[in-house]
């Protein structure tokens, strides 16, 4: 329901009202013999549902139901009826080398406030999720009541199993750069790791600013355009033994420059990383790769939810019901892009029928 646009429990309630008795078959709605008619829940029979589902079970019970389901046709089809979106795939996967091709699988991991959900205690509810690079999808969540001083990533990559995870990258962000998650996830996981760097750590940011990098040589050189600006990003990576930080082999230096287009002015930003893949194990084009690839979960999941789902204004807060939300947003915007949709609201506004809905959904 939240795929076609319906944002409250109210709305998919009254969504599941307006369906036909063979739409409610399909939905598995029960079947009430005196009236001789399926019944649609109500509103209070939703809230009652959604306060007592585990969300991190239900993130992982749609990602296994999405990675099972062969990609739908549904979405804007090119010339030769295949869906535009696997039409660029295609292009860019027999654009790439052989390496290129074979490199590692990549999970980003980073956490949200859902603003709207203020708690009664006045705290607000974060999760914590753990995406793809490759196809952004979800792979799990975990709801955290109030906000830490540090958000803890081993009770989220605990839910996805070692065949996944293990020989995986693992990119996190500056806020999650603890030694205690380096060391879970080489030594438990046995997952390697890309970690930015900022001034949270400050030992560890100093040491790394302190490198040769004036002798170190670029890489890896990248140039964009888009929405108004161009930017260029610049890799130098050496190698390191002795750092202030567990298993790191190699560290890097991500030089942007950003310029508005319709000036000169170029505005300079250094960033640092740290990672424990040897030099032989990752190439200078794969370490840009994942640490580009890393804000997938911020431009193309926190971004989406926001806007088009309106996730920041929603004010449900009984018990799980904020972080249950959350999971089926990203549940139907990872369907709409997994059917052809590069733009998810023109996908939610395209589904008109709740027939549409369900053929989406792989509900037979």
């Amino acid at each position: 329901m939240t795929a076609a646009g319906h944002h409250s429990l109210v709305a998919i309630a009254e969504w599941a009202h307006r369906c036909d008795q063979a739409v409610l078959a399909r939905l598995g709605c029960p079947f009430d013999p005196f009236a001789g008619r399926f019944r649609a829940p109500g509103e209070r029979t939703l809230r009652d549902v959604f306060a007592r589902v585990d969300p991190g079970a239900l993130t992982a019970a749609g990602f296994a139901r999405l990675t099972s389901l062969a990609p739908s046709v549904v979405g804007p089809l090119g010339p030769d009826g295949i869906p535009e979106r696997e039409q660029r795939r295609a292009h860019r996967t027999s654009a790439r080398s052989p390496d290129q091709r074979r490199r590692r699988r990549a999970f980003a991991v980073d956490g949200k406030c859902l603003r709207g959900a203020v708690r009664a205690d006045d705290s607000r509810v974060f999760v914590l999720t753990a995406v793809r690079h490759d196809d952004a999808l979800t792979t799990a969540l975990h709801e955290i009541g109030t906000k830490p001083t540090r958000y803890e990533i081993a009770p989220l990559l605990d839910t996805i199993d070692d065949q996944d995870l293990n020989d995986a990258v693992v990119t996190v962000d500056a806020l999650h750069a603890q030694r205690a998650h380096a060391t879970y996830l080489v030594e438990q996981r046995k997952a390697p790791y890309l970690l930015s760097v900022k001034s949270n750590q400050p030992k560890l940011s100093s040491q790394l600013s302190r490198l040769a990098w004036k002798q170190a040589p670029v890489m890896d050189r990248c140039r964009d355009r888009g929405h108004g600006r161009e930017e260029i990003r610049e890799l130098q990576v050496v190698t390191v033994d002795g750092l202030l930080f567990p298993h790191a082999r190699q560290a890097m230096r991500i030089r942007r420059k950003r310029r508005r287009i319709d000036t000169r002015k170029w505005s300079t930003k250094s960033v640092y990383a740290v990672t424990d893949l040897e030099a032989h194990e990752a190439s200078p084009a794969e370490l840009a790769a994942w640490s580009r690839g890393h804000w997938i979960i911020e431009n193309k999941i926190h971004w989406v939810k926001d806007v088009t789902f309106a996730e920041d204004a929603s004010q449900v807060r009984r018990h799980r019901t904020p972080a249950v939300m959350s999971s089926l947003r990203d549940l139907a915007r990872a369907t709409l892009h997994r059917a052809g949709w590069a733009n998810i609201a023109n996908g939610r506004r395209a589904l008109t029928r709740p027939e549409d809905v369900l053929t989406l959904h792989g509900i037979p």
